[in-house]
């Protein structure tokens, strides 16, 4: 495989990418912990959580950022102008709502505490699972939790449900927690789509690192695919998984590749466009957003390879 590096970025100042642990941001860890980043030209920005990374974006400590969709529109309607400049993968049931013995049967939910990060993905697989299984947002008791907290948060007996995500909900299940909804269950309207953020004003002024950025994303991609032993190793301690598990974190997501990201990016409007406007209806529908009009260039694809990378 050709250095991705040697594609070029110009004399650009460096653009700071901000990510935390979670398989799909992979391909971020891969570039990286491969030297790909060791010109200078593009730097990672390791979060603990989406939330941080919002934090990180917001604060002009990073200038892009990887988020799941709906955590993109909840910073847009902070006032944070964004782009959605790639799509890194859909959930396919990595993200999930779990339950401790005793607390599988309806019977046992009202009242029960049900963790949850807020204002992340979490806020929407909350409103989901309830509409799903027909109960009101005061029928359970919510506890906050950061992402880092859910493991402590679960043997420590703060909560009965959880709401949480690879590569936790794998260890948990392991422990006996049983899964009782998933994001393979979610409505085509309500994607829960990880995705790759530029802020408007880097966008404009940064566009060949972000190309850059963008092409390692796609690179990396065939490196886990290619040599998933090597990726496994460099992925575990980030992940906080055996490498022998590391593969399995991915099970419940669909990574998305270079044609993937033109065919959601690509149009007027890009389906990705119509997906983020679906979601910000529902999520304004539960009161997790305030009505909010999406501006017409949310996605943009300009900084997808025109032809498929080799």
């Amino acid at each position: 495989m050709l250095a991705p590096w040697l594609l070029g970025c110009g004399a650009e100042s460096p653009l700071t990418v901000a990510y935390h642990p979670w398989p799909g941001y992979a391909p971020l860890k891969l570039a990286d912990s491969l030297g790909w980043w060791d010109d200078g030209r593009l730097r990672g920005l390791p979060t603990g959580s989406a939330s941080a990374s919002r934090v990180a974006l917001a604060e002009g400590r990073a200038q892009a950022a990887a988020l799941t969709l709906d955590e993109t529109l909840l910073a847009v309607a902070d006032g944070l102008p964004l782009h959605v400049v790639a799509l890194f993968n859909l959930s396919r049931g990595a993200d999930v709502v779990l339950a401790k013995p005793g607390f599988t049967d309806r019977t046992r939910w009202v009242g029960a505490r049900l963790g949850h990060e807020k204002g992340a993905v979490g806020e929407l697989m909350r409103a989901s699972w309830l509409e799903y299984v027909g109960l009101r947002a005061e029928d359970v008791t919510v506890v906050h939790l950061a992402a880092d907290e859910h493991p402590s948060a679960w043997k420590d007996g703060r909560v009965d449900l959880l709401v949480t995500f690879e590569p936790t909900a794998s260890r948990l299940e392991s422990l006996g927690a049983k899964r009782l909804f998933d994001s393979s269950q979610l409505p085509p309207d309500r994607p829960i789509a990880d995705v790759l953020v530029i802020r408007a004003d880097a966008w404009r002024r940064r566009r060949a690192a972000l190309r850059t950025l963008v092409r390692h994303i796609f690179a990396a991609q065939r490196h886990l695919m290619a040599l998933p032993v090597d990726a496994a190793y460099r992925l575990a301690p980030w992940l906080d998984v055996p490498h022998a598990a590391v593969m399995r974190t991915f099970s419940g997501l669909r990574l998305t590749n270079w044609a993937d990201n033109r065919e959601w990016l690509i149009g007027r409007p890009a389906p990705l466009q119509r997906a983020a406007e679906g979601l910000a209806s529902f999520m304004g529908r539960v009161n997790i957003l305030r009505p909010l009009r999406l501006p017409e260039d949310l996605v943009v694809g300009s900084a997808l390879p025109a032809e498929e990378p080799l």
